[in-house]
């Protein structure tokens, strides 16, 4: 989907106003400082998370979207349907019957839930006027199925280090068959997988062939029991150990097909509301 970005510079100076100020206008309809004020406040509240430049942006991109999505599903009257407004009803007498409504930031999470159950409605007007049909979720699995048909997928671990020096002596020690899971713990930063059982994940070398060519070519020729050399990334170095390697069973289509219908399914909704953007008149204000 794409995404509309913001002048941080912009953002923050509009963040420490006192009086509420337009943002960005969707098809005329203007966002104000006040509502992303609105919005900090409560996941600062609910969530601990700092006020940045980088987090308004991110919540004006949001809200973007949702000013996009509800205009075009109030023009679609999808707020006059039964389902929406029994959905709405429903909401509000929980709110009263919790005292959430009385609470402080009820006014701007109830907006965000207008707006987002709009989505919704939206987002299930696209899944019925674009169904997907079986023999698009099959013509999917095969292509699925033919991308990983013959390719291996390695059991891989990664110890990532401060300085190539001590990558070098993890690989040394790894090579002297020194156990993988001490030598992880002597020389990891990684020190919530310290905590943790799982050490090592499967990884399709396909995926590492699109997504990480660097970490590709160092365990591609790696049989069970490899080690690769160092890998630098920006400040750090890590080294890959192959726990396992073997042919990559692709999943039976019945056991596939509900997760492909799903993600065609919301490929079509996010071409959607990307189509809307697209269309929008979008002004960051001046």
């Amino acid at each position: 989907m794409n995404k509309i970005r913001f002048s941080a510079l912009l953002l923050a100076a509009l963040s420490g106003s006192l009086f509420a100020q337009t943002l960005v206008t969707v098809n005329g309809e203007a966002i104000d400082s006040s509502v992303i004020d609105s919005q900090v406040k409560v996941m600062a509240a609910n969530q601990q998370v700092r006020d940045s430049a980088e987090l308004r942006q991110y919540l004006t991109e949001g809200q973007v979207v949702r000013t996009a999505v509800a205009q075009e599903a109030k023009r679609l009257k999808l707020d006059q349907s039964a389902e929406y407004r029994k959905a709405l009803e429903t909401a509000r007498a929980e709110a009263k019957k919790s005292g959430a409504d009385k609470q402080a930031g009820f006014k701007t999470e109830w907006a965000v839930f207008e707006s987002e159950l709009l989505g919704q409605a939206y987002a299930a007007h696209i899944a019925a006027q674009a169904p997907v049909a079986e023999a698009d979720v099959k013509a999917a699995y095969q292509q699925f199925a033919d991308h990983y048909k013959g390719s291996d997928e390695v059991l891989l671990g990664e110890i990532v280090t401060k300085t190539q020096a001590e990558a070098q002596k993890a690989v040394a020690e790894l090579k002297a068959k020194k156990g993988f899971a001490d030598v992880f713990k002597r020389y990891s930063l990684d020190e919530q997988r310290k905590q943790s059982q799982e050490l090592f994940a499967p990884v399709p070398l396909k995926d590492l062939q699109q997504s990480a060519p660097p970490v590709y070519a160092a365990v591609k020729d790696l049989k069970k029991g490899g080690v690769s050399a160092p890998v630098a990334a920006g400040q750090v170095f890590s080294v890959f150990y192959v726990n396992d390697r073997r042919a990559l069973q692709v999943p039976a289509y019945e056991q596939l097909k509900g997760e492909i219908a799903q993600s065609l399914q919301a490929q079509r909704i996010d071409q959607a509301v990307g189509s809307l953007l697209q269309k929008a008149k979008i002004q960051p204000a001046k």
